[in-house]
């Protein structure tokens, strides 16, 4: 990466933009100088700051860059130009700085407003990178191939960075290492074996303390052998737990064969409870047939009743259904016959309210249309009145209309007026400035003139004192030609001698001051002619509108009179538009009103003619509706009901007598069968009774031989009660279940213990061989150094660093040490070790701690290591060449010829093709070094000169 320009605006201690242009530059070294705190780092900050958005040493953040010089409206901002493999970038980065607005707000002030931090790339096409600023960022370490940390590393060579890397502990150095090479793989790879070994660890305590919690579940059976051994040996070995599997094993076995024998004693006990129970079954069998016989024998007497009953009562109802069932069906078909005579009633009926109901429609329709016609007359006659009051609207609109026309040519006229004032204001303004500057032109004329006489009148003096001078007795005078010369001009009266020149700038000035005298005179003039134009211009349009115009001119009243009749004729223009508007209005009203005249007057006749119709059609109704009456009257008279209704209410009535009839029969014949068939019934089930109580009480004296014959065989007394049986049996399954859950719950024990132990030695193995490996990978392995993965692989970079660091080292000593990497079986056993760093001394051949270097030597060895340090990581990084290197103070601690071989060293460094900067305040270093970029520091900010 090659710079070619850098822009600092408002950044640092720069308050304004300065310019850095890299290419003036020729190969080899140059001094970046100036005094304390002027800014001479803030250059290679500007380059970070650009490439990566950070400073060189990230003590300072982006927004803290901006100028303290910088005004409100300064941007703060760096642009970058550079090359790498031949092609041309350009970045353009701000960080976020407030800047005065734009627009005041609304105090009438400028507050101040954020701008936010941005990032530009400009690729060798000329078109600016399509991305967001974190997509720009990662572009930029692309095209360099290195990050920040490298960069700082390679790029800029910082007094306390390297010093700080020389006299580093192992772990400090590590740390460093960490950032810059890509050792991060081995740290990972320690770390994940550590987290696994921590894991599996956990993970065999988890199998070990479900184990011990599984044996601790285990249960012993009661009275049991296995007791005393089982508390002896149940307890979890992480060796062998093959005894404790055993034993487990021969208790389940027990278990199961006293479980045997307790289903074999719970089934016999359930064959006596059977046959205890068959004989309880059978005596409520014969107890429940008794009270059912017993149940039916009283019932019978009363059935007997019941059919009796119910004979008597069919006779009645029969009597009485004979007796009244033909004469309500003669009256039935009497008044069916009778039943469309009253349709038709129901139809005249609702004929004639129908009839009714038009006469009222017509009559309410008649009235409702001479009050129309009523109304419609009273309308036009007050159309009439204001027709009356409208027909002169169009002479006053005519009126109206010339005020409003003369008003707005008046007023056209004012506003022209008015539009000259500040023409006029102006040239008055103009006119006396004029004045003004003509008086002064010609003030410094007469000055200038007084200045050129005086002048002259000395130079003349001048010289005719010095022609008086080289007068000689008795020789003529070139002016009058005597030869004796009694009283000589002599200068030495003569207060000041004046030379030519002197006059002849004398004169020039009084030409200059001439000129300037004409210059103004003409400008007047042109002034008087263009005021004596805009003034006859506003005479002649005042003349019209304002009496004696040209005096009131001259005085100071003109303009307010101007002011105030285009008030006036404002005020008169808006009363004429009111007038006109007034009399449009009642011009258009007027039209309106003969239209709704002539309407009004045809509704009227309509109205009228409607009227007429609707009285004839009321009194032909009239006359209907009583004709229909009599009619509806006289058929009346001749029907048995009044209405369709009371005849349609008595053929109801009779059906459902007739109904209540029917219904009253069948229900006495229906109830009479029912008792008949329930007495019948009941005989039948007592019969059915008799013989079942024959057949229970027989298989009773069955079920009885049979349960004293299990008691004998069972060894039980024979007159053994059910509940003792039954208590027996409930011990006994008691005692079953309880073994049983005892055995189940060892046996699922068992089961787990046998895939968990299983599982368990497999785990062992595998944590056994993660742990080595752990141990191994992070330096915690006994009797060995402590020296972990990543630090192992970061020692190759080490080597590779203090090989390249004593190329340098032995030429700037002067071949009296070098730096050496300490040997691996020379390193510590306690803390972190293996980068740690000796001195070899070339004169006496000892090994000695960095640390015992004096000042200059540290710098020298410090120095050789960061340039060491540069040359692994551009070779790590891709055999990036970096073409500029920065160095960051450090020379004062040199003598002369420790200085001398360290330049020597740099200018070997730079060869053909590299700039190295130096920045220093070494006045040594001034005259060692041609090159130079100056920071010089003012009270309005530093500023750079090449």
């Amino acid at each position: 990466m090659k710079p070619l320009e850098l822009i600092l605006s408002a950044f640092g201690s720069y308050g304004g933009t300065e310019r850095v242009d890299f290419e003036k530059m020729r190969q080899g070294l140059f001094l970046i100088t100036g005094d304390t705190g002027a800014g001479k780092t803030t250059i290679f900050d500007g380059i970070t700051y650009a490439l990566y958005g950070q400073t060189s040493g990230r003590r300072r953040e982006g927004d803290m860059m901006r100028s303290q010089y910088a005004s409100d409206t300064d941007e703060t901002y760096v642009a970058f130009t550079f090359s790498e493999r031949g092609k041309v970038y350009t970045i353009r980065r701000n960080p976020a700085w407030l800047r005065r607005s734009r627009r005041k707000n609304k105090a009438g002030e400028y507050a101040l407003t954020k701008e936010s931090a941005k990032v530009e790339l400009i690729m060798p096409d000329g078109k600016a990178f399509p991305g967001k600023m974190k997509e720009t960022d990662q572009k930029i370490v692309e095209i360099i191939g290195m990050d920040i940390n490298q960069f700082s590393q390679v790029s800029m060579i910082s007094q306390g960075d390297f010093m700080k890397l020389l006299l580093a502990s192992s772990r400090e150095r590590k740390e460093v290492f960490s950032r810059i090479f890509p050792t991060k793989i081995y740290w990972q790879i320690q770390n994940n074996l550590s987290e696994q070994e921590k894991k599996l660890y956990g993970q065999l305590e988890d199998v070990r303390k479900v184990c011990q919690h599984e044996i601790e579940n285990v249960q012993c059976l009661p009275e049991s052998p296995y007791t005393e051994k089982w508390k002896e040996k149940g307890s979890f070995s992480d060796i062998d737990n093959r005894v404790l599997m055993k034993l487990l094993e021969e208790m389940n076995e027990e278990a199961e064969q006293r479980e045997k024998a307790l289903q074999i004693s719970l089934k016999e006990a359930d064959r006596l409870l059977a046959a205890a129970q068959e004989i309880q079954e059978k005596e409520r069998r014969s107890n429940r047939v008794s009270e059912e016989m017993k149940a039916l024998e009283d019932e019978l007497p009363q059935l007997s009743e019941n059919v009796r009953a119910a004979g008597a009562i069919l006779k009645e109802v029969r009597s009485q259904y004979e007796r009244e069932w033909p004469k309500k069906q003669e009256q039935w078909l009497i008044l069916n016959r009778e039943m469309p005579e009253y349709d038709k009633l129901s139809q005249e009926e609702r004929a004639l309210v129908r009839l009714g109901k038009t006469l009222e429609s017509c009559t309410v329709a008649a009235e409702r249309t001479a009050k129309k016609e009523t109304e419609t007359k009273q309308l036009r006659e007050l159309l009439e009145q204001e027709q009356e009051g409208l027909k002169n609207s169009g002479v006053r609109l005519a009126q109206a209309s010339q005020k409003l026309e003369e008003c707005g040519e008046k007023m056209s006229v004012l506003k022209q007026l008015w539009n000259k004032k500040p023409l006029w204001e102006k040239f008055l303004s103009e006119d006396e400035a004029a004045k003004q500057k003509a008086v002064k032109s010609l003030s410094d004329y007469q000055e200038m003139s007084r200045r050129y006489d005086s002048l002259y009148e000395q130079f003349i003096a001048s010289q005719a004192g010095l022609m008086a001078q080289k007068l000689v007795e008795g020789e003529p005078c070139p002016v009058c030609g005597a030869v004796h010369h009694p009283a000589p001009c002599l200068n030495e009266n003569i207060e000041e001698i004046v030379d030519r020149s002197r006059v002849d700038g004398a004169k020039a000035d009084r030409e200059m001051a001439e000129k300037a005298v004409e210059k103004s005179r003409l400008k007047c003039q042109k002034l008087a002619e263009a005021g004596a134009e805009l003034k006859s211009g506003i005479l002649h349009d005042a003349g019209a509108l304002i009496p004696d115009s040209a005096e009131l001119f001259e005085g100071k009243g003109f303009w307010t009179t101007v002011h105030d009749m285009g008030r006036a004729c404002r005020s008169a223009i808006e009363a004429a538009k009111g007038q006109w508007q007034q009399a449009q209005d009642g011009c258009e009203r007027f039209e309106a009103n003969g239209e709704k005249l002539k309407k009004l007057e045809k509704e009227q006749d309509a109205l009228h003619m409607d009227y007429i119709k609707l009285v004839q059609q009321q009194a032909a109704l009239s006359s209907e509706k009583k004709s229909r009456t009599d009619s509806l009257a006289a058929m009346k008279s001749k029907m048995s009901f009044t209405s369709k209704t009371e005849a349609e209410q008595r053929l109801s009535n009779l059906k459902r007598e007739m109904e209540q009839l029917k219904k009253a029969l069948d229900k006495a014949e229906a109830d009479l069968e029912t008792w008949t068939e329930k007495q019948h019934l009941k005989q039948g089930q007592f019969g059915e009774r008799q013989q079942m109580l024959k057949q229970t009480e027989l298989e009773l004296a069955q079920a009885k031989a049979k349960y004293s014959a299990l008691l004998e065989t069972s060894g039980w007394p024979p007159e053994t009660e059910y509940c003792v049986l039954e208590a027996k049996r409930e011990a006994l399954a008691g005692e079953e279940k309880d073994i049983y859950a005892v055995r189940q719950t060892n046996v699922k024990i068992y089961e787990r213990l046998e895939r968990l132990l299983a599982d368990y030695g497999g785990e062992q193995e595998n944590f056994a061989r993660v742990r080595h490996l752990s141990r191994i990978a992070n330096g915690q392995m006994a009797g060995m150094v402590r020296i972990d993965f990543q630090t192992y692989m970061q020692r190759r970079y080490f080597e590779q660093m203090v090989d390249a660091a004593n190329r340098r080292l032995a030429g700037m000593s002067g071949h009296q040490f070098l730096l050496e990497c300490r040997e691996l079986e020379n390193l510590g056993r306690q803390g972190e070790a293996g980068l740690d760093l000796d001195v070899y001394s070339l004169v006496n051949d000892s090994v000695r701690d960095v640390k015992t270097l004096s000042g200059g030597e540290s710098f020298m060895a410090a120095l050789a290591l960061a340039l060491g340090m540069a040359d692994v990581i551009q070779q790590e990084a891709g055999k990036i060449h970096v073409d500029t290197l920065f160095i960051d103070e450090g020379f004062g601690s040199l003598d002369e010829n420790a200085r001398n071989q360290a330049i020597r060293i740099l200018n070997e460094l730079a060869g053909n093709d590299r700039l190295v900067g130096i920045i220093s305040h070494v006045s040594e270093l001034k005259e060692q070094i041609e090159q130079k970029i100056v920071v010089t520091k003012t009270n309005k900010g530093s500023s750079i000169s090449m």
